[in-house]
């Protein structure tokens, strides 16, 4: 019988046919985790949907029905698991105060992972207060991330927050579709003065670092802050990389602090969440302008040195014409 030290955790994954959730169920599977992912149908009508919830069932995922509105369900579920991760998207971040009601009723989880912004939002709370700070306009949203990580500390429930940056296939493999449908020259918009440290990171390495951290004791109640080395790049140099590799010239045009903040004020709600991450990494530097304090966080690519994560080249070779 195996120890309680060799037993793997049981993992939940709340929101898992979001874009991210895939990555953390699948992740949570190859690193050998009894894996639950909650969906309220067994069948979609959308049928991509249907092709993740396929995959998840052919590498051994348990699909177990119910949703965060059914309280009695989702009890059910996180009674079966001892972590909880939640992906559940940016329209839903207020709604996983089901969630911390339905962990605190069950009572056994050992650690809860909340669906987080993707840059660490608290942290650039009053930075700078003399500047015009677009995360804080109310309707960008990113207040709602602040005030559920001042619910799950007041919950008492154990959590780490993962602060994953960019997902490189969200934001480099349409950049570079983009481009490769385009003749040359090409005129690619680069942001800010395109010189800023950003990060990326692949998808899937999210999910195997996400996973890795809800049972390491060194996360525990802090942030988990992803930040491959081979990753922190500006724009400028990823396109001078792309250039390198395909052996093209890109005619590079820039896009103001000014412009950006412009098409912030004209934007619906939605725009709006996307131009202030725009205006925070691109322009203001938020993913690497700080040291990481000890007391509150820790660095993935340290923690795990064994993940021989994708780098951005790497990442970039799948693009490559044939």
């Amino acid at each position: 019988m195996a120890s309680t030290a060799e037993r793997k955790s049981k993992v939940l994954v709340i929101g898992a046919l979001e874009y991210i959730g895939k990555f953390m169920a699948i992740a949570s599977v190859k690193l050998g985790h009894p894996t639950l992912v909650l969906v309220p149908s067994f069948h979609s009508a959308d049928p991509d949907e249907n092709l993740i919830i396929q995959s998840f069932i052919e590498q051994g995922v348990t699909l177990f029905k119910g949703d965060i509105y059914n309280h009695a369900r989702l009890v059910q579920a996180i009674s079966a698991v001892d972590v909880v991760i939640s992906t559940v998207g940016r329209q839903k971040v207020m709604d996983q105060t089901r969630i911390i009601a339905a962990i605190q009723e069950a009572g056994n989880i050992r650690r809860f992972i909340p669906y987080e912004a993707g840059i660490n939002v608290p942290h650039e709370a009053g930075i700078n207060a003399n500047s015009y700070d677009v995360l804080q306009h109310p309707q960008t949203g990113f207040e709602e991330y602040v005030q559920m990580r001042q619910l799950i500390e007041q919950s008492g429930v154990p959590h780490t927050y993962v602060v994953w940056n960019f997902c490189a296939g969200n934001f480099i493999g349409h950049l570079v579709n983009h481009q490769s449908q385009l003749s040359v020259p090409l005129k690619i918009p680069l942001l800010g003065d395109g010189n800023t440290k950003v990060i990326f990171t692949a998808e899937k390495d999210i999910g195997f670092y996400t996973i890795l951290a809800a049972d390491d004791p060194r996360t525990l109640n802090k942030s988990l802050y992803i930040r491959p080395p081979e990753n922190i790049i500006s724009l400028n140099e990823l396109l001078s990389l792309w250039e390198r590799k395909i052996n093209r010239t890109f005619v590079r045009s820039y896009v103001s602090e000014e412009r950006i903040l412009k098409c912030f004020q004209e934007a619906n709600p939605r725009g709006k969440t996307a131009f202030a991450i725009i205006h925070a990494a691109f322009i203001r530097g938020v993913q690497t302008n700080f040291e990481i304090d000890p007391s509150i966080g820790v660095e993935a690519s340290q923690l795990y040195p064994h993940i021989n994560y994708t780098t951005l080249s790497e990442f970039l070779d799948r693009f490559i014409p044939n």
